[in-house]
């Protein structure tokens, strides 16, 4: 049963009994039973005394107290309360369980060697009880002359007693070992007096509190934000039911259920061209993307693209630095330091001054290495929401993104890997620059009909070089360097401009 039941009450309803009962001697088959009452008494009694409202309830409160020792019957063990006559002892209040003290083995050992001494029958030990004595005399044999020393002084105590005093007090004892030996489970899994919480009485402080908590309520009226809240998680959930493998069957195969490991060597991290599903994911959220390695190298290119790598760089730095061993967060946070946010740094993030100065601010007063391990909190929250606001659209929108959920829906492209897809389109779109044109050829083409292209200007062997190596030059600037995503320009219509850029020359 759970510790959380309040044991107070549990003690009042006990010492009502105490106070009320009437305990006589009975006589069960010719031996005289002392200090016991019937099961029809007790549940009548717990039914005046706990304010039950029927003969259910009663026998349910009797048997709690008898599941947490404040009772205990006489003949034989059980866990219930019958009522009937079967005969019940109130426990005293040393034994229970709000007064006695945690037990532990030496107590135990104490109590069974004790009961070993006696040499009698009726106080030799059970099956379980002898295996307990014998480990205990394994595990405490540095000890056991002490525990054979107090075995013999209560033993020495308990024999000045009268009679029905012994046999009383003896069947209390075996009650509460019975309910408590260690290394056994008992309705106390943790003792009541590690997970008390006592209740606070109610105060005017706290009348004020609860009315300044209620105007606070009444101004941010949150059972409308419950109601955005609970549209929000519903919608988080339809757009992911597609990668929860416990709503939709993953593609190939479940691994758990057929023992096939495509799945997982499909998804690795090394990966050549990472699956559609999981490419498709990154378009959810900029947090399903950077958790992906794959990723977050996909958005570092496209950043790179837009010159705006440092942030992406700056985050996973950050996240490095989370992770890393204490001797080397000192060398780490330096070098984040001069490389991001240090002025003129090789690759500064744009940081407004407040981020700054709060981050500036961490760095000199952290003073071991778990708190420069967050120095840069503020800075991390800063770039990674201009990510998410500011990059993360466009590069949905962009070709790389595009690009790469093209290689993963091609089956044949995997043998190229996502870079290569991304920059040459796939092994069959090889962009090849066609031969460049005269500028008299493009003059002709723009000529009236009626005039011949031999009254125009022949222009030299030289010139025409020149422009020819012109569009080369440009063509191959612009295809591979500046348009990563291959949207190369067709030569024709550069050729409209070799005149403009023959004089730039």
């Amino acid at each position: 049963m759970s510790c959380t039941i309040p044991l107070a009450k549990l003690d009042t309803l006990s010492r009502r009994l105490q106070e009320s009962v009437q305990l006589r001697t009975h006589k069960y088959f010719r031996v005289a039973v002392p200090q016991a009452l019937t099961g029809q008494s007790l549940v009548a009694l717990v039914g005046e005394k706990g304010y039950a409202e029927d003969e259910a309830e009663a026998v349910h409160l009797a048997t709690l107290l008898l599941q947490h020792g404040y009772l205990f019957p006489v003949i034989e063990p059980a866990l219930t309360v019958r009522d009937d006559g079967t005969l019940y002892r109130l426990q005293r209040p040393y034994f229970w369980p709000s007064h006695a003290t945690q037990t532990d083995n030496v107590e135990y050992a104490i109590y069974l060697n004790k009961r070993l001494l006696r040499n009698e029958q009726k106080h030799g030990l059970e099956e379980d009880e002898a295996e307990s004595y014998n480990r205990f005399a394994e595990l405490l044999g540095h000890m056991w002359g002490f525990i054979t020393q107090q075995a013999e002084m209560q033993l020495k105590q308990q024999k000045e007693k009268k009679k029905a005093d012994k046999v009383v007090y003896d069947s209390e004892e075996r009650a509460f070992w019975r309910l408590r030996r260690p290394c056994h489970p008992d309705f106390l899994e943790q003792h009541v007096q590690k997970v008390d919480r006592r209740l606070r009485k109610a105060t005017a402080q706290g009348y004020r509190n609860l009315v300044e908590r209620l105007k606070f309520s009444l101004k941010t009226k949150p059972w409308l934000k419950a109601l955005k809240a609970s549209d929000t998680m519903v919608q988080w959930v339809d757009e992911r039911v597609d990668y929860d493998p416990f709503l939709t069957v993953p593609q190939p195969s479940n691994p758990w259920i057929t023992d096939d490991t495509n799945l997982w060597t499909l998804n690795t991290d090394t990966v050549e061209v990472p699956t559609e599903r999981r490419v498709k994911r990154w378009g959810l959220s900029v947090q399903e993307l950077v958790k992906d390695p794959i990723g977050r190298q996909v958005l570092e290119t496209f950043l790179e693209s837009e010159f705006s790598s440092e942030n992406i760089r700056f985050w996973i730095a950050i996240q490095d630095l989370k992770y890393s061993p204490n001797d080397q967060i000192d060398h780490k946070t330096e070098r984040i330091y001069e490389e991001f946010l240090a002025p003129g740094a090789p690759a500064q993030v744009n940081v407004d001054s407040r981020t700054l100065d709060q981050t500036l601010d961490c760095l000199q007063k952290a003073t071991t290495a778990s708190t420069r391990r967050h120095a840069f909190t503020h800075s991390e929250e800063h770039v990674f929401t201009l990510m998410a606001k500011d990059s993360y659209p466009r590069f949905v929108r962009s070709q790389i993104y595009k690009g790469v959920l093209s290689a993963a829906q091609q089956q044949g492209s995997r043998r190229l890997g996502w870079r290569n897809f991304i920059f040459n389109m796939g092994a069959a779109k090889k962009p090849q620059c066609k031969p460049a044109k005269t500028r008299d050829e493009l003059h002709s083409q723009n000529l009236p009909k009626q005039l011949s292209s031999d009254s125009l200007p022949v222009r030299t062997a030289h010139a025409v070089s020149k422009q020819g190596c012109l569009l080369s030059l440009l063509c191959n600037k612009v295809g591979h360097e500046v348009l990563p995503q291959n949207l190369f320009f067709d030569p024709e219509f550069l050729g409209l401009n070799l005149e403009f850029l023959s004089y730039r020359m």
